[in-house]
């Protein structure tokens, strides 16, 4: 399996604010990608979401001013890992402009 790891900074954003945005964001991400049957867990107190499917396990973590993404892949979803990747960018600079 691929590992997928991303850390995003986000300065003058709380862990609340971030999880907040993510937590409300995550269903729409994932359908947009392609993943089919995925699961998510979401976490207030951790300020944590949790997604689950054949194709991908990831933990996204929100901490004031930082989001980090830590998962792994499938051997059929390795060869989209850039794609996920710009993904993620294409949603942080959008949800974020001032990040941009």
């Amino acid at each position: 399996m691929a590992s997928l790891q991303k850390k995003v900074q986000l300065p003058g954003k709380s862990a609340q604010q971030l999880y907040d945005k993510v937590s409300v964001d995550i269903d729409r991400f994932l359908e947009k990608s392609g993943i089919s049957k995925f699961e998510i867990q979401r976490d207030a107190q951790k300020k944590q979401v949790r997604i689950k499917s054949s194709m991908v396990n990831a933990t996204l973590s929100c901490t004031d001013g930082c989001m980090e993404l830590d998962g792994k892949l499938s051997l059929l979803a390795s060869p989209f890992k850039s794609k996920i990747e710009e993904g993620i960018e294409k949603w942080v600079r959008k949800s974020f402009p001032e990040k941009a």
